[in-house]
């Protein structure tokens, strides 16, 4: 699950860039670097659930957690049944 879901978020984050990107890579922050606008966070948690499979709890959300690929990978996407 973890490649095609790597993919599936590398594709969202390319489709709703509005920024020239010469090198993304999994550590690149999204927001920090003008990649993604805050305005955008919401259809990155919706699209996050639906390719988890899993439901985000926003209320509990600490600042950082889709700083970029890596770690929404961590925090969402991989290991589920551990957490």
């Amino acid at each position: 699950m973890s490649e095609s879901t790597r993919e599936k978020l590398r594709a969202f984050v390319l489709e709703k860039t509005e920024s020239a990107i010469a090198d993304l890579t999994d550590q690149t922050h999204l927001f920090e670097n003008g990649i993604l606008k805050s305005i955008q966070v919401m259809d990155l948690i919706l699209f996050v659930e639906e390719i988890s499979g899993q439901e985000i709890d926003v209320e509990g959300l600490k600042p950082g957690a889709f700083k970029d690929i890596d770690t929404i990978m961590k925090n969402f996407c991989e290991n589920r049944d551990e957490k």
